[in-house]
């Protein structure tokens, strides 16, 4: 079962928006623990590996979409000095539209890894007047599930179990996330069919309006999360 973002992590993620002058990157603070995946202008994507013990220093965050991979229990420091605890079990999505400051230590005694998709230009990215009928939760409502939705962005989780087909359906500009990958059939708009192996890791990122059809076409159950701005 999916664990969404919670008001106990309201507390945790206490916000200071968007991009400031300053502003201090994980991954130049912390380069040990914070690897980025791929980067443009609007989104950058991270994967976040705690060993037991192991804590960051103070940084900043765009606003973001957080996937725990493996969860465990952490230790959040605000740049106030309050200091939250809390436990995060794998699977937990969580969705923070303003951004942070905080450094966080982990303090079980197992690894804590966590995908972070952060959106650098959440609330000026172009529209593409999608066909509102045609969104991949309205005409796939047993692949895809919404798990977060404002004005701004919707994240959803879309789980294709081995021989399953979603319907034709489009999405704006997102980024995703492969959290297990397979074999997939990509039937496009025109009518042209191709066959791609997505591993599983895998970032994906479209800055353009898409029409598809998709059939996993593998063996195995395929996971994304994906993240589509409005």
């Amino acid at each position: 079962m999916l664990k969404y973002f919670s008001p106990v992590l309201v507390l945790i993620f206490i916000s200071c928006s968007g991009s400031k002058p300053g502003m201090l990157f994980p991954e130049q603070v912390s380069p040990e623990i914070y690897e980025v995946l791929l980067e443009n202008d609007a989104v950058k994507v991270m994967k976040v590996s705690f060993a037991p013990g192991q804590e960051d220093n103070m940084h900043d965050h765009y606003p973001f979409t957080g996937y725990i991979l493996d969860g465990g229990k952490a230790q959040v420091t605000m740049p106030d000095g309050k200091v939250n605890e809390r436990e995060f079990p794998s699977g937990f999505i969580a969705h923070n539209g303003n951004g942070v400051r905080h450094k966080v230590k982990n303090i079980d005694s197992n690894d804590i890894n966590v995908i972070l998709i952060e959106h650098k230009k959440l609330g000026s990215i172009p529209t593409f007047n999608n066909d509102v009928k045609l969104s991949a939760h309205a005409v796939s409502p047993d692949i895809y599930e919404i798990v977060h939705e404002d004005e701004l962005i919707k994240v959803y989780t879309a789980i294709f179990p081995s021989g399953s087909s979603d319907n034709v359906h489009e999405h704006g500009m997102n980024t995703a996330y492969v959290i297990t990958g397979g074999k997939v059939e990509i039937t496009g708009a025109d009518g042209s069919v191709n066959e791609r192996n997505i591993p599983d890791g895998a970032v994906l990122h479209s800055d353009k309006m898409v029409r598809h059809q998709v059939k996993n076409i593998g063996t195995t159950d395929i996971k994304v999360l994906l993240a589509e701005y409005k």
